[in-house]
């Protein structure tokens, strides 16, 4: 009896977190406005008075667009991360000399000339409605090869190793672990021939990995726990964490306590050796993806904080009988609300038409994504 209370606490849990990752995806309106914003900066990249006219070059989507982990922000603007790969080598260039002709290009530009601010990497396009875009200008590494590129460091004055690419390639072995469903309609991520590399279409939330939903789960949580602080942890951290130490679980909830627990033994062995837990690029090792932590200790302190807190509340909550919508929220903010109703309208239509089911993974989602129905449930009892 104990284990099949167990089981349906876990289910229940299971779709709510599904259905705040269903209230988190982009819209198909907001997607493609990123997509239109994309294509039209590469148009002003590749034009004939650009100064990289004659510079072959690729432009390709790096970060939570390529990986199709992006949430819709909370109070702060949706962003899209685009690389500009240049065919020479990081030798031949002074990376300041690159990324300030980047700059430049857009400074002086008729449309984008009062958009543009500089930043320690990158060049950012700030568009009046809530969206920013940061271009990131690199060359190819030859020293290392394959996908490997070097990016320009206005602090250092110098050049840092970096692989995008490959990075998600990895990611999606990770994710493929287990997935939520099986679509025909899914695409591989695809690397360019030509000069620009289309966007990753919009996946719909049955459509992501397990792993893709965990991402987003946490990349909320930051979003929330962090709205007052000035140390979140960045994106890149959390999923590189997460699909290091995703085992294939295929449930949402127990995955994501797995992963946390994860994290926090990671955290215990580094403190025990005398040293912060290190978040090297897995493709790349020369790229230290946690090397802020370094220089700001207030930031690693923040994130050993926050991650211990989160990892004890999440098993409160999956082990704790009655409601959990009142710590959830405290987790995720708001979104809680919506999943909660948006879960209750679900059981009670789809159930009564035996459109619930349960997919290849063990989660209950709507039929469309099913490959087992769900009977009828009669018992109206708290979970």
């Amino acid at each position: 009896m104990a284990l099949n209370h167990l089981a349906a606490r876990t289910d229940a849990l299971d779709l709510l977190l599904f259905n705040v990752c269903d209230t988190l995806q982009l819209s198909p309106t907001q997607h493609q406005k990123a997509e239109d914003r994309y294509h039209a900066i590469t148009k002003v990249i590749n034009a004939e008075n650009s100064p990289f006219w004659l510079w072959d070059s690729k432009v390709y989507s790096q970060g939570s667009m390529r990986l199709r982990t992006t949430v819709k922000p909370i109070d702060t603007p949706h962003d899209l991360d685009l690389v500009c790969e240049f065919d020479v080598s990081h030798k031949d260039i002074n990376p300041m000399v690159l990324l300030e002709g980047m700059y430049t290009l857009f400074s002086e530009h008729g449309v984008y000339g009062g958009m543009v601010t500089k930043r320690n990497r990158c060049v950012r396009i700030e568009y009046k409605d809530e969206f920013w875009l940061d271009i990131l200008p690199a060359c190819c590494d030859y020293h290392n090869g394959g996908a490997c590129i070097q990016v320009p460091d206005r602090d250092h004055r110098f050049w840092r190793p970096s692989n995008p690419i490959d990075f998600a390639d990895w990611f999606k072995r990770a994710s493929r672990r287990i997935v939520v469903k099986f679509s025909d309609s899914r695409r591989e991520l695809i690397v360019a021939e030509a000069s620009v590399e289309p966007l990753p279409p919009l996946q719909t939330t049955e459509e992501k990995t397990m792993l893709q939903l965990i991402v987003q789960l946490l990349k909320r949580w930051r979003d929330v726990h962090y709205a007052n602080s000035e140390y979140p942890p960045i994106s890149i951290v959390l999923t590189t964490l997460a699909a290091d130490l995703y085992t294939g679980e295929q449930s949402i909830s127990t995955a994501l306590l797995e992963i946390l627990d994860g994290i926090v033994s990671r955290l215990d062995v580094a403190h025990a050796k005398g040293r912060r837990l290190a978040v090297p690029n897995p493709v790349h090792p020369a790229e230290d993806f946690s090397e802020r932590w370094d220089t700001c200790p207030a930031a690693y302190l923040a994130f050993n904080d926050g991650i211990r807190k989160l990892a004890t509340t999440w098993r409160e909550v999956c082990e704790t009988h009655g409601n959990p919508g009142k710590l959830a929220k405290g987790l995720f903010g708001r979104v809680i609300d919506d999943a909660i109703l948006q879960g209750a309208r679900m059981m009670q239509a789809d159930r009564s038409g035996s459109l619930l089911g349960v997919a290849s993974t063990g989660c209950i989602v709507p039929g469309a994504a099913a490959v087992v129905p769900m009977i009828r449930n009669t018992n109206h009892g708290a979970i």
